[in-house]
């Protein structure tokens, strides 16, 4: 380029930081623009406490039904309990089967694993009035029979469905189940201890109750039911052994094993909880607490705030670049 020609100003990129004015840096000048844009922010304000407060009417609020459970013992029948006899009957119906930490299995851990999945989701779904509770949209009281979801999001599903070959499921099954309460159950650790706290949202306070209750009754009956089970199958196995074994030692052996899983026969049937202990029972607030507005409207405000400062400075970076394309000679 030839000397004396000054090079023309370079366009600045397009970027949401402002070039100073008059010594101002970015801080400043973006202060200075949300300053005089404040009805901006302030109608993004008010567009988000609408929507929060329209959101509000729209969806059915849920009551959440809570309960504290706690283990019955380290160890126990369901997981087959000792399977050779130890020094004292007592004490072999409360161990494991010998082995490390890791391969040990209490009954209270197969009772959170199943509860509400499984066999137990299984036992669940031949229950109407649990069926009924979790799917309330696709039942229809006054006809007596299940009916496809309405609504615009569940026809979309079935258009796609049907365009790879497949259809909506009509009436709810063990899986249905299993996956319904494993979207509503929640389960969490109290103080870092064995305990459990159990939850579930409902729409109606009374079901919610009485489905979170429901839950734990049968999985805590499944598994004394195995329990029963495994200890029926072993008593009937060792009286076999009996009746061939005639060395005395191993007969001696096989009586003390047989004692051992008569006492545990005995304690199954106590018409006490089996592998959980309800330290707190199934409880709803009078009110419901989902969704809660003292914290969503506020939330959904403080967004708009954002989103309105963001756009006013959008919309200020924009200018600032289109000013200084105009530069350009």
């Amino acid at each position: 380029m030839p000397d004396g020609v000054v090079n023309p100003p370079l366009p600045q990129a397009m970027t949401l930081a402002l070039p100073s004015v008059d010594g101002e840096g970015d801080l400043r000048t973006i202060v200075r623009s949300l300053r005089a844009g404040w009805r901006w922010l302030l109608a993004g304000w008010l567009a988000g406490l609408a929507l929060a407060v329209a959101a509000l009417w729209l969806v059915t609020p849920a009551y959440t039904a809570t309960m504290v459970i706690g283990p019955m013992t380290r160890a126990g029948s369901a997981a087959m309990g000792a399977r050779v006899p130890t020094s004292g009957g007592r004490d072999s119906a409360a161990v494991a089967e010998p082995g490390t930490g890791d391969e040990s299995l209490s009954d209270f851990a197969r009772y959170l694993e199943l509860f509400g999945s499984g066999p137990v989701a299984e036992q669940l779904a031949r229950e109407p009035a649990i069926l009924h509770a979790l799917f309330p949209e696709r039942w229809d009281p006054g006809q007596g029979r299940w009916r496809l979801q309405s609504g615009l999001l569940p026809m979309v599903k079935r258009a796609l469905l049907a365009l790879v070959g497949r259809e909506d499921w009509l009436e709810p099954d063990g899986d249905r189940v299993a996956r319904a309460l494993r979207e509503r159950l929640v389960i969490d650790m109290l103080r870092s201890g064995p305990m459990r706290r159990i939850s579930i949202r409902h729409a109606d306070r009374a079901t919610a109750v009485d489905l979170l209750g429901r839950i734990a009754a049968a999985t805590d009956s499944h598994l004394r039911t195995e329990a029963a089970r495994r200890s029926a199958a072993q008593i009937a196995h060792i009286k076999l052994r009996l009746d061939a074994v005639t060395v005395a030692v191993h007969r001696q052996a096989l009586s003390d094993l047989l004692l051992d899983q008569e006492r545990v026969a005995m304690m199954i049937g106590v018409d006490l909880p089996f592998a959980a202990d309800m330290i707190q029972p199934p409880a709803a607030g009078a009110l419901p607490d989902w969704p809660n507005p003292a914290v969503v409207v506020p939330l959904a405000g403080l967004v708009g705030l954002v989103a309105a400062g963001f756009a006013l400075s959008a919309r200020h970076a924009l200018k600032e670049h289109g000013a200084g394309m105009e530069m350009i000679p």
